[in-house]
């Protein structure tokens, strides 16, 4: 070449906008990264011969199972899309430049590709599993949580849905029902445009489809397991607290009568002692139709912890989901985004 030629790199984003998109991406790795390892150990644990016949068990390492996944339905684009990166080489000529080549600029633009835009397979498949498994994900929580209800109230009418046949049966009845009603996503969402390029979450003959669609995704995924969840979730925490309170009254009980003994007189001694040994018969006496009867350790830990993973749910996934079924499509800047 006679001339110079000027390569400038333009960036498609904000200096602290591709910071703040680098910084992400190593955080989503981080997640697949711990993540993977610590959700198939609570599978492996959960799955133990010791903790099979115990319902909210099987749920709990079913939904380890759900959340690997999950973690790489959008983590992984996140890696992806920022460590991979393409180059555009454009050439622009200036308008004071002559005939020979000495005007020409070549610009090297970064271009960004999210997993769906590589192929419409891409685009259909990921979303299909995305969609599918954050509902399936959020169904068996919900049912986790009235399975537990169940248990801790001793329902003998429907005390059957607590057993392992049972739970099983429910956790794949609900993973076939969503797979089933999202196959539409794998025809349907998506198309190749005239110059060759994927567009992901849109249709070419109804661009408000796939809007419409993660409106309904809110809904099913989120507001409606939201609502059974806070239910079943306060009533168990209504019966942990009167149990705790029960608990508290006994400890208080034989204190005083620790105390009491040495000082009563011996006449009045043996029948406090009566109206004592009584007292706790009572409170060891089961009493199914009693839902604040005292729960023992272990079955109280685990309540305690679907109770934390309900709320961790909620907080974590509704305000995200309101922001990018409604929100979303009216922000046009894309670093915004």
């Amino acid at each position: 070449m006679n001339g110079t030629s000027n390569l400038s790199g333009i960036q498609v984003r904000p200096p602290n906008t591709q910071l703040t998109d680098r910084l992400l991406a190593i955080y989503s790795l981080l997640l697949i990264l711990i993540g993977t390892p610590c959700n198939l150990l609570c599978c492996v644990i959960y799955f133990q011969k010791v903790n099979r016949s115990n319902s909210i068990k099987i749920i709990f390492g079913y939904l380890a199972f759900l959340d690997t996944i999950v973690l790489y339905t959008f983590n992984l684009n996140y890696v992806v899309r920022e460590f991979s990166v393409d180059f555009k080489i454009t050439s622009l000529k200036s308008q004071n430049s002559s005939k020979t080549s000495q005007g020409d600029h070549v610009h090297a633009i970064v271009a960004k590709k999210n997993l769906e835009e590589y192929s419409l397979f891409m685009c259909r498949f990921l979303s299909y599993t995305a969609f599918s498994i954050l509902q399936t994900s959020s169904w068996v929580l919900a049912f986790g949580s009235f399975n537990r209800y169940l248990l801790v109230k001793k329902l003998a009418r429907f005390e059957f849905i607590c057993k392992r046949p049972y739970t099983i049966a429910i956790c794949l009845f609900l993973t076939c029902s969503f797979f089933l009603s999202n196959t539409h996503i794998l025809w349907m969402n998506g198309y190749r445009s005239s110059k060759g390029t994927i567009t992901c979450y849109s249709k070419a003959h109804s661009p408000s489809y796939m809007v419409w669609y993660q409106r309904y995704h809110l809904f099913i995924y989120s507001v409606l397991p939201s609502s059974i969840l806070l239910i079943f979730n306060t009533l168990l925490m209504r019966i942990i607290f009167a149990s705790k309170k029960r608990l508290d009254n006994h400890k208080r009980l034989v204190l005083f009568a620790a105390t009491a003994t040495t000082t009563i007189p011996l006449n009045r001694r043996k029948s406090f002692l009566a109206l004592q040994h009584s007292s706790s018969a009572a409170l060891r006496r089961p009493n199914r139709n009693s839902p604040s009867r005292l729960l023992n350790r272990h079955s109280r830990k685990l309540t305690m912890s679907l109770i934390f993973i309900t709320i961790s749910y909620f907080m974590l996934t509704f305000p995200s989901t309101i922001i990018f079924s409604f929100i979303r499509q009216y922000i046009t800047r894309s670093d915004l985004r």
